[in-house]
């Protein structure tokens, strides 16, 4: 009786442990992804399209696309989670897309060779 007591016993203490474990790695599991989901833009040039996608924080952001020379060619508000824009008219040069929400702010560049 002694022997299955101490088994029972090691069991349960492995369980625990195993449930212990599980927890504190789905806890921090969810809650960098939902960090990265909060505080983020990210961004994708593909061809002649930039294309944004923002988090919560950043809905309703204001985003400029500037020249190299620093003059406004466009901005709008980021209404949605996710922005195309199209540089297919523009001319060759460097581009710099800032989005701004406060005092929270991000830029890219976009190089249409």
């Amino acid at each position: 009786m002694k022997l299955g007591q101490e088994i029972s016993q090691r069991m349960k203490t492995f369980l625990s442990i195993s449930l212990i474990k599980l927890l504190l790695i789905s806890s921090l599991s969810f809650t960098s992804l939902f960090d990265q989901s909060i505080e983020h833009v990210t961004a994708l040039q593909e061809g002649n399209t930039f294309i944004l996608k923002a988090s919560r924080k950043f809905k309703g952001a204001d985003v400029e696309v500037l020249s190299s020379s620093g003059y406004l060619v466009t901005s709008q508000k980021l209404n949605r989670h996710k922005l195309i824009i199209d540089f297919s008219k523009v001319q060759k040069g460097t581009y710099r897309i800032k989005v701004k929400k406060g005092s929270s702010e991000q830029e890219f560049r976009y190089i249409k060779d």
